[in-house]
């Protein structure tokens, strides 16, 4: 600190400390702080937090529920499961009265008595490291006070603080020598509630891996090994891939993107499942350490040696009124993992402890260590803590003060390996890769987080809190917050959510007035050092928590709710700008969590829609409808003919900048083509007409479509390279959808009569055009199939004013009618071997229509088919059987964010399918793109059943074909610019068919690819 002489910023602080009776001495006092010897409790249950006591209902038995952010079903290994203390109060004997007292404190008069201007002075002191680098708190340890000698050695056991805070362009700390320390910040969101600065307090977060884990195979500190070893505990903790800058594998030997092969990755691609014999692998000479097994790897834990570093600080206010991370700190936390436990080990030991407080309920946990060492949590880590002084400085916590910090990292459901923060760490997408220290950038401008609710679909996570908990903390005592996000009669004000959503700031930061007031409150605990009465900051008496509880009081809360997941935003490393969004293609706005209909939604962890409707009704919890973005699809009959179409398509093609240059194709990184990576581009229709819906012949060498260019939709035929294009249909009708008879000597096609106001399926030879009708109706006909074998074609039918599945034959013209409800069947699509008939269902009420994807089998004879409902998202449509019929390639519905804000649009899949009696089930669900682009359509396998094409819309307004490659789960763009869609393979898969929509003009061309 500085010298305290009465003038200048020294006298403020002199003043400050006078206030709150100090007495400030010249040196060192040995009696300052606790003796560290003593390991007895004042508040034996000190490893239960305050937060716990907190009243869940108010005066008109309203419920509110603070606890599930803690106490939840865990993910494993965190094998707690305590959700169901959500449900009542169950706490020891010992604890039934609130040991917390400082909650009951009134302080506004003590923080009236001290000016804003001294809490200033006193915050921007920084009280770890003095001007010129010293870290203080060091210094003070490297010959420490007897009573802080736990074991009575003489010296310092515990740790030594080297963080220096002196933090490169990638997050590594850097000492005097110029040198990193090991320590690398972190920046991430926030846990809800109490480490929001609006709340009283700022923090930051390092990681410090074992020496091993940094070094290469010769034992030499090496940063890029270090990077990728960070990156590998990432994705392991995450259970989630993790971008990286592109690496050289052969260095390393490590198949990090697991791809197959050794060559460059540019991820770290999380595939842990030892069972089945896939395993991960650090670099370096960590590699070794884990061949020997003297370093352990697995999933959802970290390994031994890791360490981490917490500063909690006060709330900074500079000059602006802008909120900051205030030099001074009030506590910094470390913990270290000493010990590997496995999955086994952490299950028998939950299990230990769950027999324990059922057979014991009134026991109070025992906890293992000493103030100097550290307090063992039970899974493998050491916890130690040091705090202010009455004088300011940072001393070691007592024993009791450290038991404290066993609550929240000692056994909660929430926590990854007893970890909360580097679980929400910010993905490669952000800032640094998201490897930065609060100094560097804070968080002003971050989007809100979301999170994954067990059973009910993902929600934006700090809104959720808000409105399920009604206020900013677990302690239900923020006014300010209360005024800005609610209205007078409670409900939630949806223009601050719609603030929030873009930006956490709006919420987590306080009014500089609020800031200085909790910082002078939280000075009153430090001049009383009483800690162990409770930490938290409050300005008055908090009336939201009991004084005492009853046994197993019930909270009112109906039913637990569980954190599923946390995943920051949806989506890889990929940045979308909110501007080439908005002008892809008009929205629609909605009001609630809902379609146009105002029917809520339910999502996946994916975004993938599967209900529509919450599992979980939360009176009062209200969320905002995404913007929806629509992506063409083909119409093949004229809309106003057909308004069933629209009602599912919305728009047809919208217009676009002029772009000729769609034949100039971009080959991105890990494209599967060969040789020198070139794409062969021939455009086979060049009229001024509208050249679409191509479909090759089963040979490859014909290709029939459909074209406007007579001055109606008429069915076409041409060569594989564009020559020979002659009309085959004839007449007066509009002609569309056609399909190849197996034996390539027959088109199946829908035409629609418009002067007699009739529609017909009919073949047509395409070696002299001779004509078939099989089926007419005055009402709509779509889509018809051929069945493999050739006999039947499958067909949607419009009767009575429903939908319904047809077949018919192909050369007797008999009709069997396959479905007969009130549902909306369409779009018939056999599997290859004839035996399965998928369908799409939409709902025949609701006024806004989820789809899902049956399928029918036929075992009974084709008059008895057997029904499988579709298990799975809803809101989708099948595009492709693989060749062997076991996956199937489809689009879904999703809430994407991927513009950079949330919109509904589509993403193409694949998935296993497997069906029963009573279900058709898809797993699991594989995002072809990877949520890189602003929405997909389209996917189909390749012959031999490794890729899938489709079609994905960009932010460079394009609509560009992309191939997914199913055995490394690459993705890459082949064309750029312009409007490319709906690919097809050629039989032998050595090329794609798709339509190209330059200037309002479409054509056909196909897009050679080598073969691998």
């Amino acid at each position: 600190m500085v010298p305290f002489t009465k003038s200048g910023s020294a006298a403020v602080l002199w003043l400050l400390f006078s206030f709150f009776g100090v007495g400030l001495a010249s040196g060192e006092d040995p009696g300052a702080g606790p003796n560290l010897r003593k390991t007895v409790l004042y508040n034996e249950t000190a490893y239960i937090p305050p937060q716990c006591y907190t009243k869940t209902q108010d005066a008109q038995q309203s419920v509110t529920n603070n606890c599930y952010v803690c106490h939840t079903r865990s993910r494993e290994p965190n094998y707690l499961n305590d959700h169901n203390l959500q449900l009542r109060f169950s706490l020891p004997e010992p604890a039934l009265t609130n040991p917390w007292r400082n909650f009951f404190e009134d302080r506004r008069e003590r923080i009236a008595a001290v000016s804003d201007e001294a809490i200033r002075v006193l915050i921007g002191e920084d009280n770890y490291k003095d001007a010129a680098g010293r870290l203080l708190l060091a210094e003070r340890l490297a010959a420490p006070p007897e009573h802080w000698d736990a074991n009575g050695n003489g010296r310092w056991d515990g740790f030594m603080p080297d963080c220096h805070f002196n933090f490169d362009r990638e997050g590594f700390d850097r000492g005097p020598d110029g040198k990193d320390t090991g320590w690398r910040a972190f920046a991430y969101y926030p846990f809800p509630g109490t480490f929001w600065s609006t709340n009283g307090s700022t923090d930051d977060l390092m990681i410090r891996l074992a020496e091993g884990l940094r070094q290469d195979d010769e034992g030499r500190y090496d940063r890029e090994v270090y990077r990728l070893n960070l990156a590998i505990v990432e994705a392991l903790i995450k259970q989630g891939s993790v971008a990286i800058a592109p690496v050289d594998e052969v260095r390393f030997d490590v198949d990090l993107d697991k791809d197959g092969r050794i060559g460059r990755a540019s991820a770290v691609v999380f595939d842990w499942a030892p069972r089945e014999g896939r395993r991960m692998s650090f670099v370096g000479r960590a590699k070794t350490l884990q061949a020997e097994g003297r370093l352990h790897l697995a999933a959802g834990l970290f390994p031994e040696g890791t360490e981490f570093l917490h500063s909690v600080r006060y709330v900074g206010v500079d000059k602006n009124g802008r909120i900051t991370l205030a030099p001074r700190m009030k506590e910094l936390r470390y913990m270290r993992k000493r010990t590997w436990q496995t999955y086994a080990d952490l299950e028998e030991q939950t299990l230990a402890e769950v027999k324990e407080r059922h057979d014991f309920p009134d026991r109070i946990r025992q906890v293992i260590g000493n103030a100097e060492q550290g307090v063992n949590n039970g899974s493998g880590w050491i916890l130690q803590g040091f705090i202010e002084d009455r004088e300011g400085r940072l001393r070691p916590q007592s024993f009791e003060e450290t038991v404290y910090c066993i609550g929240c990292h000692g056994g909660v459901g929430a926590t990854t390996d007893a970890v909360f923060g580097f679980p929400r760490k910010l993905e490669s997408r952000h800032y640094q890769d998201g490897w930065y220290h609060w100094g560097q950038k804070d968080w002003q401008g971050l989007p809100e987080p979301k999170i994954e609710i067990r059973g009910s679909g993902v929600f934006y996570e700090y809104a959720y809190y808000l409105m399920y908990n009604r206020s900013a903390s677990e302690f239900r005592d923020n006014p300010e917050v209360a005024a800005r996000f609610f209205n007078a009669d409670g409900t939630i004000r949806q223009d601050m959510l719609d603030r929030l959503h873009a930006d956490i700031a709006v919420l987590l930061n306080p009014s500089p007035e609020r800031a200085l007031a909790l910082n002078k409150a939280y000075r009153t605990i430090v001049e009383d050092q009483d800690f162990h009465l409770g930490r938290d900051a409050t300005i008055a008496p908090v009336k939201t928590v009991h004084a005492s509880v009853e046994r197993d009081l019930l909270t009112g809360v109906p039913q637990p709710t569980s954190i599923q997941q946390f995943g920051g935003r949806f989506g890889p490393a990929c940045q979308f700008s909110a501007d080439a969004a908005a002008a892809i293609a008009p929205t629609i706005a909605g009001r609630g969590m809902a379609g146009p209909s105002g029917v809520p939604y339910e999502v996946d962890w994916q975004g993938v829609i599967h209900k529509s409707r919450y599992a979980i009704d939360i009176p009062g919890v209200h969320f905002t409808f995404p913007r929806r973005m629509t992506l063409p699809t083909r119409i093949i009959v004229p809309v106003e003919s057909n308004p069933s179409c629209l009602a599912c398509h919305r728009i047809t093609y919208p217009s676009m900048p002029e772009k000729r240059d769609l034949l100039q194709p971009e080959v991105l990184p890990g494209a599967i083509q060969a040789g020198d990576g070139s794409v062969s581009l021939r455009r086979l229709t060049t009229d001024t007409g509208q050249d679409q819906n191509g479909q090759w012949s089963p040979d490859g060498r014909r290709i029939a479509f459909v074209s406007d260019r007579s001055g109606s939709s008429q069915i076409l035929l041409m060569d594989a390279e564009g020559g020979d294009q002659h009309q085959l249909s004839r007449g007066p009708a509009v002609h569309g959808w056609p399909r190849w008879h197996p034996d390539g000597q027959t088109l199946v096609v829908w035409c629609y009569d418009t002067a007699a106001g009739t529609h017909a399926i009919k073949t047509i030879d395409v070696q002299n055009g001779r004509e078939r009708l099989l089926v007419t109706s005055r009402e709509i006909l779509d889509r018809p199939e051929y069945h493999p074998d050739g006999d039947r074609i499958a067909y949607a039918a419009q009767t009575g004013g429903n939908w319904d599945i047809w077949c018919v034959g192909a050369s007797d013209g008999e009709t069997t009618r396959l479905t007969n409800d009130p549902q909306m069947e369409s779009n018939p699509l056999w599997s290859p071997d004839g035996k399965i008939l998928a369908y799409k269902v939409a709902p025949a009420t609701g006024a806004y229509n989820l789809t899902g994807q049956y399928f029918m089998t036929f075992e009974k004879g084709w008059a008895n088919p057997t029904v499988h409902p579709w298990q799975g998202p809803e809101s989708v449509q099948m595009n492709h059987w693989s060749p062997d019929g076991t996956k199937i390639a489809y689009t879904a519905e999703v809430i994407n964010d991927a513009a950079g804000y949330d919109q509904v649009t589509y993403v193409a899949m694949v998935s296993d399918l497997s069906l029963s009696q009573a279900k058709a089930a898809a797993s699991p669900p594989r995002l072809l793109a990877g949520g890189c682009t602003l929405g997909d359509r389209g996917p189909v396998f390749s012959p031999d059943g490794r890729k899938v094409a489709f079609w994905s819309w960009t932010r460079d307004n394009a609509a560009c074909l992309w191939l997914h490659d199913l055995e490394t789960g690459r993705a890459a763009a082949l064309t750029k610019d312009g409007l490319a869609m709906v690919p097809q393979w050629r039989p032998d898969g050595t090329m794609l068919l798709f339509e190209s929509r330059v200037d309002g003009q479409s054509d056909l061309v196909t897009l050679s690819i080598a073969a691998r």
